[in-house]
């Protein structure tokens, strides 16, 4: 342990706090049996649907959290799937693609915050996005980045404020990634710090065989990237006045920490510029994501099955489908299956932007 108290890794954050811009629409299509949704001329299996769901829940930690209410999640997954199709139209009408580059660089800055793929892929997978499907989410979040610097390409923000923004977010800009050895005491700490010197190659079996941080000795010691105000001081101040590929002995509270710095990571104003812009804008920038969203929602159409539930115009939520004296009705399977409730889904927003997270809400 050296984290301050509270803090959320970023890219777990990314999949834990995702949330999803609200837009309404209309829904006039029969809703055919097998299809879970229909959006615009596209069918969303129901076996499509469930096979999503299974990938989500395959993860222990997602099965206990996500699948102690197995519907709820599955109402989530739907949504999903109806906001891509019609983040995706809304993108084709104005003009807006991405590349399998523009996505892949997403990955890699995601990987730098988590420490590697391996734990990108687990934080991802206990927030119930599998890694078969990390690839596919991550591409929504890069296309609605894309759509929401084209709305608001027209729109200035001065230098002062970006300059501002980008001091209240240092610790998003410089960062040191390290990887790091607990034990109780300092002779134990100076024999391993021995040994890692004598070959660096051994940290990681080094770490999993005497770390008594079980948050990550099965991963190396890997802490991944992190700001200032993210460690306890004394981990803090070493790590940041060290140079990648020191090896060190650091004490805090909570015993010896042998660390290896593998990693400075500094992004300047420059870099950071189109995070910073989409921070700046937020709030016109939802409102006109909103207003895109909604029109082509409306122009699409969107029927759900009312076997999984039914459209809130107001949250833009998928919830339960009940009759007037509040019981769940479920279609049964094989009968006509009729339209379901006018709405559309929340369209992806980017929930948490590297480098600026928090600021972008």
């Amino acid at each position: 342990m050296t984290r301050t108290p509270g803090r959320l890794a970023p890219a777990a954050g990314i999949f834990l706090l995702a949330a999803l811009l609200l837009l309404t629409g209309c829904g006039d299509g029969e809703v055919r049996p097998g299809a879970a949704a229909i959006v615009g001329d596209q069918r969303i299996t129901t076996e499509g649907l469930q096979s999503l769901v299974e990938r989500g829940l395959a993860d222990p930690q997602a099965a206990q959290q996500l699948g102690a209410d197995r519907a709820a999640y599955q109402r989530q997954a739907l949504s999903r799937l109806i906001n891509t199709a019609v983040l995706e139209r809304a993108a084709e009408d104005e003009g807006v693609t991405v590349t399998s580059g523009d996505v892949a660089r997403q990955i890699g800055r995601f990987e730098e915050q988590a420490g590697g793929r391996q734990p990108l892929e687990e934080q991802a997978a206990q927030s119930g996005i599998s890694p078969q499907d990390l690839e596919d989410f991550v591409r929504s979040i890069v296309l609605d980045q894309a759509l929401g610097d084209a709305l608001t390409e027209d729109l200035a923000v001065p230098a002062a404020d970006l300059r501002a923004l980008y001091q209240e977010n240092l610790a998003e800009y410089d960062q040191v990634r390290s990887r790091h050895i607990l034990v109780p005491d300092e002779p134990s700490a100076a024999r391993i710090l021995a040994e890692v010197e004598q070959d660096p190659t051994r940290f990681p079996e080094l770490a999993a065989e005497f770390s008594t941080d079980a948050s990550n000795k099965e991963a190396g010691g890997e802490l991944g990237a992190a700001g200032r105000g993210q460690f306890v001081p004394e981990f803090e101040k070493a790590i940041f006045d060290a140079e990648p590929g020191d090896v060190l002995l650091v004490q805090t509270q909570f015993g010896f920490h042998v660390v290896e710095v593998l990693e400075r990571q500094t992004t300047s104003l420059e870099e950071a510029t189109p995070e910073l812009r989409r921070a700046a804008l937020q709030q016109p920038r939802q409102e006109r994501m909103q207003q895109l969203l909604q029109e082509t929602s409306q122009q699409m159409g969107v029927s759900v099955n009312p076997r999984f539930g039914r459209w809130n115009p107001e949250s833009g939520q998928v919830e339960p489908a009940e009759d007037p004296n509040g019981v769940l009705t479920p279609a049964p399977e094989g009968e006509p299956l009729q339209p379901g409730v006018p709405g559309a889904p929340p369209a992806g927003a980017p929930p948490a932007e590297a480098p600026v997270e928090q600021p972008a809400g």
